[in-house]
């Protein structure tokens, strides 16, 4: 029976933008996927209070005192690099250093994998080694997620800071381009670059967060989206440097 559920965590909804639904591994569209689950757990621990970003061009980072611990064990890994920093860093880099983080995809997974959403397989390379793979079980998040990101990108009308963040940083990496037709995109070119910009956020606080201040919600989300893309420009920029050396 499929679901719609909503209460996932941004992360994990990043992540089932990026999968192949029957292969259960990445859309080579989707390589920079790391990076875009590092800016919604990024997006999620300001939403929830766990983090604060400074506003302006350095947008630094730092935890909030007495914040609680998520429970989500990644998010939980994450807020500790924050409260573990020798010096403080810059959202774009924590965009990286999140992103970055050790089997985050299959932690991800395994956590949709836990709530019937995805399915765990292992196929053996080349006698050599084991490749995890995560087919689709239930598509109906996906899908309502799909529809939710499709109606935003379409309206005129505000959108909430969590739909906002990964609609800023599916748009950052290309993931939207998997999922909408070119033309669709571009026809609606203006309003993602609002969207992204943080101009259409609204000030609805997301269902599950701590209570923030309208201000902190929509400014913390355009931040993690703008981070997002700062990221990805450096990934791209190092990986056509690579190519060309």
């Amino acid at each position: 029976m499929s679901s719609s559920r909503t209460d996932l965590h941004l992360h994990e909804q990043v992540l089932l933008l990026a999968l192949r639904d029957r292969k259960g591994t990445p859309e080579f569209r989707a390589g920079l996927h790391h990076l875009a689950l590092g800016g919604a757990i990024l997006a999620e621990l300001a939403l929830s209070g766990c983090i604060r970003i400074e506003e302006g061009k350095k947008a630094f980072v730092d935890a909030v005192p007495g914040a609680s611990r998520p429970r989500n064990e990644v998010l939980a890994g994450a807020l500790g690099k924050v409260r573990e920093r020798k010096r403080r860093r810059r959202a774009a880099a924590w965009v990286q250093v999140f992103g970055s983080m050790k089997q985050l995809r299959h932690r991800t997974a395994r956590g949709l994998c836990r709530r019937g959403i995805l399915r765990q397989t292992e196929s053996s390379v080349l006698l050599l080694f084991s490749r995890r793979a995560y087919p689709t079980l239930d598509p109906g998040p996906e899908r309502s997620l799909i529809e939710r990101l499709r109606a935003a990108i379409s309206g005129d009308g505000d959108v909430d800071p969590a739909l906002g963040v990964i609609l800023g940083v599916a748009h950052a990496t290309g993931m939207l381009r998997i999922h909408f037709d070119r033309g669709f995109l571009s026809g609606r070119k203006d309003r993602l670059k609002r969207i992204v910009a943080g101009k259409h956020v609204s000030a609805e606080v997301v269902a599950g967060h701590s209570v923030l201040a309208t201000h902190q919600a929509t400014q913390a989300a355009a931040a993690a989206v703008q981070a997002s893309m700062a990221a990805v420009a450096a990934g791209t920029a190092a990986a056509s440097a690579a190519a060309s050396s």
